[in-house]
């Protein structure tokens, strides 16, 4: 953990906001060396409001990375290159530009995206985590810190919409599409008729449609089928997931201060790690979802009697069915 003392003050602030930008500095730098970092990042987020300093900026930008804000610390330490520049600390603008890159990588992306053309509404208001969107930020990738974020849009008239978005780990890269806006009821004339809903039920029995009735036989087979691949894309997914974490091991035995001085070998491992990782999640997702059809396939086909059994243990999964 870097520690930078200096709180160079702006001018035009008053003596009462500078003092209690350097109390909240040195509360911050306390808590921050005690590891409280959750509780650190307000203190400093409070004093750069009351008067902003390069030395409160870089010591944020480290409390946002010790506290997992990947994409908040980067933007910090960005914001830190050319203040340093301009200020001639060649030791602040080096920490800030080698904190940048090592965190670019990193970075978990969300885009969001609307409806266009002739079906795009003009006074369509989108916001993520509250803050309205500049039109140019819908469908391009925005740097996100990893957790939960809320999307919503709004427009006179319509029916407003909003969904909850989980970005999980590094590197993640999200998107969502949102969708045309009903209209609003309140925005209806008196004279219209609602237009009917469509209503879909499904039922607790084994029936298949009565237009295409397939043996339950040829249904629980191919079921099976679909189980029998998601369990290898399960098993293909936990060996490359072995195969990651090993490179990640080896990967930060060639570095002498992970993720720093990690040299030429060191990064080609980190490189061949994300790889495999992502593989891992792809081919673990693949099957799963190959698994679970599988089971519904089974689970559906008419029978008198059917008992299916699925189970998971490290590295594998299995499924086992009987009927009569």
């Amino acid at each position: 953990m870097f520690s930078i003392a200096l709180h160079a003050g702006a001018a035009g602030k008053s003596g009462g906001n500078r003092a209690a930008a350097e109390a909240l500095f040195n509360q911050g730098r306390d808590l921050m060396t005690a590891g409280k970092f959750v509780e650190a990042c307000p203190k400093f987020e409070a004093s750069q409001q009351l008067d902003p300093g390069l030395g409160t900026m870089l010591n944020l930008a480290e409390c946002y990375e010790k506290t997992g804000r990947t994409a908040s610390a980067w933007a910090e330490y960005r914001e830190a290159i050319p203040l340093a520049r301009a200020a001639g600390s060649k030791a602040r603008l080096d920490l800030a530009t080698e904190r940048a890159q090592a965190l670019q990588e990193r970075l978990s992306t969300l885009t969001i995206r609307a409806m266009s053309g002739d079906d795009a509404d003009p006074h369509l208001e989108v916001r993520r985590d509250g803050v309205t969107l500049q039109p140019a930020e819908l469908g391009s990738p925005i740097p996100v810190d990893p957790g939960e974020h809320v999307v919503e849009a709004v427009a006179p008239g319509k029916q407003p919409w909003s969904s909850k978005v989980q970005v999980t780990g590094d590197s993640a890269k999200i998107s969502v599409e949102i969708p045309k806006l009903q209209a609003s009821s309140d925005s209806a004339p008196p004279s219209a008729t609602p237009a009917a809903t469509p209503v879909v039920t499904t039922t607790p029995d084994n029936s298949p449609p009565a237009m295409d009735k397939p043996s339950g036989a040829a249904q629980r087979t191919t079921g099976l089928v679909f189980g029998g691949v998601g369990v290898v894309g399960i098993g293909l997914g936990a060996f490359f997931g072995l195969q990651a974490s090993s490179k990640w091991s080896d990967a930060k035995a060639k570095c002498t201060d992970y993720p720093y001085g990690c040299g030429a070998e060191g990064t080609d491992l980190r490189s061949s790690a994300h790889s495999q990782a992502t593989v891992s999640t792809v081919a673990f997702v693949a099957g799963g979802a190959l698994l679970a059809t599988g089971v519904v396939l089974y689970l559906t086909a008419p029978s008198t009697k059917q008992n299916v059994a699925v189970g998971f243990g490290p590295g594998s999964a299995f499924v086992q069915g009987s009927f009569q």
